[in-house]
């Protein structure tokens, strides 16, 4: 089953191509090139959720650039590196639920923390954010952390928090 992709580049150029998900990089590639004129041997590299696609028989699909919900479909970058690129962290919160941010190398622990605060109600000075071993600080950004689009990150509190009554 077809779906739409958008491919953004660095001019902020969207093309929006149909693609399956057995469509190989080297496909996708061809595709823009009918689009924009670029050979294939020329264009600038593609990246999702901060990974190079560099292998041209892999798959959409072993990428996992899947459809989704969103307009316009997964959006790949076209020539904006994994540095510059914005990517779906995984944040682990207490309890087992999982939940993605999408978040730049820039964004900080401290907006990190804002976000999650809106979304799942956990109370800013409660939470403690950390990556394997490593405690996140507020003023530090992902990038001084070296986390990327395959990382993940544990939510915990310094407290136990109220959960409301019980339902009966």
């Amino acid at each position: 089953m077809s779906y739409e992709l958008c491919v953004k580049s660095r001019a902020q150029q969207i093309l929006v191509l149909r693609v399956e998900e057995t469509d190989t990089i080297l496909d996708l590639k061809k595709q823009i090139q009918g689009q924009i004129g670029t050979p294939v041997q020329e264009q600038q590299p593609l990246y999702f959720n901060g990974q190079e696609l560099d292998d041209e028989s892999a798959t959409l699909l072993e990428y996992n650039i899947l459809a989704d919900d969103c307009p316009g479909g997964p959006v790949v970058q076209l020539g904006i590196s994994a540095g510059e690129s914005s990517f779906d962290l995984e944040c682990l919160l207490p309890g087992g639920r999982r939940l993605k941010e999408h978040v730049t190398v820039d964004t900080t622990v401290a907006q990190l923390k804002g976000r999650l605060t809106s979304e799942v109600g956990i109370p800013y000075l409660c939470m403690k954010l950390s990556a394997g071993l490593e405690e996140l600080r507020d003023p530090f950004t992902l990038r001084q952390y070296r986390l990327a689009g395959d990382s993940r990150i544990e939510v915990s509190t310094t407290r136990p928090l109220y959960a409301g009554p019980a339902a009966a």
